[in-house]
């Protein structure tokens, strides 16, 4: 089992960890076009919804990330994105091109968007810092655990 640096729980919509000289402890969202900023754009049922992972036809609207463990890369051209590449463990219904971004008007179709931009640029802060010193790249756990998992089980 590798060495997590920062923690994704779905179902409770929070993003956690402490690596690159930063404490991550925030509110994010994922799938389901969650941390759109276009008025009625996002479905209730996919937002968070760890049931939904598998989910990528139909639309623009996807289910959330697949769980699983990811390695975390600055992105080539974006300073306020990090990629997500999975490891090849993952099962990831295939899908693909996961990002850890801001808030849009498109939103996530699966990528983790923090709700504060400023949680945003320290986790960019974090990734790029761990790589310089650590000369590897840290790890996110994408897992499903609390009571809102079966909150959409039962509303569906």
């Amino acid at each position: 089992m590798p060495i997590v640096n920062l923690t994704y729980n779905i179902a409770e919509a929070h993003l956690s960890g402490s690596f690159g000289g930063a404490v991550i402890d925030c509110t994010a969202v994922s799938g389901g076009r969650a941390g759109t900023t276009t008025r009625g754009a996002g479905n209730w049922y996919l937002q968070n919804n760890a049931l939904a992972t598998s989910i990528h036809h139909g639309g623009d609207r996807f289910g959330p990330l697949p769980m699983g463990f990811y390695w975390m890369y600055p992105h080539e051209s974006k300073k306020h994105m990090v990629r997500l590449e999975p490891f090849p463990s993952n099962y990831m219904f295939g899908r693909s091109g996961f990002l850890i971004h801001g808030r849009g008007k498109i939103g996530s179709h699966g990528c983790i968007v923090p709700g504060d931009p400023h949680d945003l640029h320290k986790v960019c802060a974090a990734v790029a810092s761990f790589i310089k010193l650590r000369k590897t790249h840290p790890v996110l756990e994408v897992i499903a655990v609390g009571s809102n998992v079966d909150d959409k089980f039962f509303t569906a």
